[in-house]
């Protein structure tokens, strides 16, 4: 998994997803290359294609491993593509960029499959308030170049459109970067489309996870988007759900989120969330 800052939480889903749908056997491991503030400008020069840092200490390790079948998942941006940060695809009718940020992924993808990919799966951002509608429309870049029919590569799913629809529930205080809600949002439709892609059927249970957590959104903000201090009552009904066997305690087997938020509950290190403690999250 490429990308940055936005997707450091949505694989570990996309894992137990995965684990799921192959009845509990770690058949496909996702392993992330994920660094903060590096959508594709800062992986590689756009304009000589060469790889930067990022790129060579953290993605290529992973990409000239021969052991098993490779397939990058790119949740990726084209911001600094064009230029300043802000700049980008003012409209439907900016072929000139369309056109550069379809070079853009191209370059992107080829450089992935030159490295070893045998597939690239590649999506853009998600909604960003404040360099919108630029961000929203880097999806007509990828969209024009998918057209091209590239080899071995495939359109992700359309994240924009649903986070755009839950912002801000579904992100932190920030009101950039997802929370555990817009997380689950996003690894559902990256599960559906990758099932999708495959010709597979996509069963409904992945659907249910996205809606529960939807309907127990994080306190962390308001629907005016006003943050709150603390985890809040939903995030401690949100663990609940991971109560497998309703006996009021969720042990390490039973989580299903990500390991860092078991540990940030878990207040005495037994490898057990008690009801004590998600009371004492909520407050």
């Amino acid at each position: 998994m490429n990308g940055y800052s936005t997707s450091f939480h949505w694989p570990a889903m996309l894992q137990r997803k995965l684990d799921r749908y192959f009845g509990g056997k770690r058949v496909i491991e996702v392993k992330s290359a994920t660094q903060g503030s590096t959508p594709i400008a800062k992986w590689m020069n756009v304009e000589t294609g060469e790889p930067m840092q990022p790129w060579t200490t953290k993605l290529r390790p992973l990409l000239k491993d021969d052991s098993r079948p490779k397939i990058v998942l790119a949740q990726q941006s084209l911001q600094w593509a064009f230029g300043g940060r802000s700049e980008g695809i003012r409209d439907q009718s900016d072929h000139l960029h369309i056109r550069k940020g379809a070079d853009v992924i191209k370059a992107y993808t080829d450089l992935l499959k030159a490295d070893g990919a045998d597939a690239v799966v590649i999506a853009m951002h998600i909604y960003k308030q404040g360099m919108e509608p630029e961000i929203g429309n880097e999806r007509l870049s990828l969209a024009a170049f998918i057209q091209s029919k590239p080899h071995d590569v495939y359109a992700g799913p359309d994240v924009w459109t649903p986070t755009s629809k839950i912002w801000p529930q579904a992100f932190q205080a920030d009101k950039v970067h997802p929370n555990d809600m817009g997380a689950e949002v996003m690894a559902h439709h990256w599960f559906a489309a990758l099932l999708t892609i495959c010709e597979k059927d996509v069963p409904p249970w992945s659907a249910d996870e996205m809606k529960q957590a939807m309907a127990n959104p994080p306190a962390l903000a308001t629907r005016d988007g006003r943050p709150q201090r603390g985890e809040g009552r939903g995030m401690a009904a949100r663990i609940l759900r991971h109560d497998a066997n309703k006996d009021g305690k969720i042990t390490k087997a039973e989580f299903r989120g990500p390991t860092p938020m078991f540990s940030r509950f878990d207040k005495n290190n037994d490898g057990v969330i008690d009801n004590q403690e998600l009371t004492s999250s909520a407050r």
